[in-house]
Formats: structure tokens, sequence, C-alpha cells
């Protein structure tokens, strides 16, 4: 079995790659947590070649997990511009085949790493309330419940999430 590969998704192509695995990963899990018409609606805001294009211009970094040819996963890193010791994993999901095989782990190692480069100390990340299965995944990683935050996305939809960071100290550090 081929090695899992992290490869940086910043050329037009692997963008493209991202999008699509993004399309299948959310219609699988998020579908029962929020509905179809609010991940459609996010899917066609957050994943668009031109969404993804102001992303990448706006400083954020995607990682694509691959073996072999076939992508398994994707993450986001952003930079804080209102906090500059704190970076934001904007996305983590991994296709169902994948899991439970270090591969979101891997893929916040690589964040953190990139979190770093950006002179934070912190790495936050926004998960749903009602996804549980994520939530204790990220708790095993060193990821602590920050605070509860909804935030009005328009069209009538809101994010119920919790904000989890992880500590600094873990930061450099995540086993």
């Amino acid at each position: 079995m081929d090695p899992i590969e992290l490869v940086a998704a910043d050329t037009p192509s692997l963008l493209l790659e991202l999008s699509a695995l993004a399309h299948v990963i959310w219609r699988q899990h998020y579908t029962p947590i929020i509905g179809r018409e609010q991940v459609e609606y996010m899917l066609h805001g957050g994943y668009s070649e031109s969404a993804l294009n102001e992303q990448l211009a706006a400083g954020t970094r995607f990682t694509l997990a691959r073996r072999g040819p076939r992508f398994l996963a994707f993450a986001a890193v952003s930079p804080d511009s209102d906090a500059p010791k704190t970076a934001w994993l904007d996305k983590l999901y991994v296709h169902i085949e994948a899991r439970n095989l270090g591969v979101g782990r891997r893929l916040v190692e690589r964040a953190c790493e990139q979190a770093r480069t950006f002179g934070a100390d912190t790495l936050r990340l926004r998960v749903n309330r009602d996804n549980a299965e994520s939530i204790t995944a990220y708790q095993r990683i060193g990821f602590e419940i920050e605070q509860e935050d909804v935030k009005d996305i328009g069209h009538g939809f809101v994010m119920d999430d919790y904000i989890m960071a992880m500590p600094a100290e873990r930061l450099t550090t995540v086993d």
C-alpha cells in the first residue's frame, strides 16, 4: 500500500481536486448534521474556484493528503489578522474511507507547523456542536473547547459551533 503524502494545494489543478473532495465529504458527513440546503450553500460559498483563490491570495495554506493518485483529506490554515498570535485551522476534512488512519492527525501536525510560520502560538478552529465524532477527535489531539459561538452566514443559515484551541505548549508537540 502506498504511503500517505501531504502536498501543498497551491495550483489551480490541486485546488480543483480539493473542491471536488470537499463536495464528496461535505455531502456525506454534514448533510445529516446541518441539512442538504445549508451544505450546498456552504459548498458554493467556500469551495468555488474563485472562493478558494481568494482564500489562497489572503494567505490561507491548503494541504491535500493523498495515497497514490487518490486524494483522501485536506486542511487549510489561515493567519488571524485581528490576533497575530493566532492561526485558524479553517478546514480539516477526511473522507470516510480514510478515517482512523492517522490522516487527520498528520494534517493537524502540518497545520501546527504552518501556524508557527505565521508567528502564531495558538491554533483555533470551529466545529459544529452536533459533530460529536470530530469534537472527540480534536480533543484526543489536544484541542480544548473555549466557547460556544453562533455565526450568521446568510440566507437564514447559522454556524452553531464550538471554538476550540490548541494550547501554545501543545502546538509544538502534537502526539
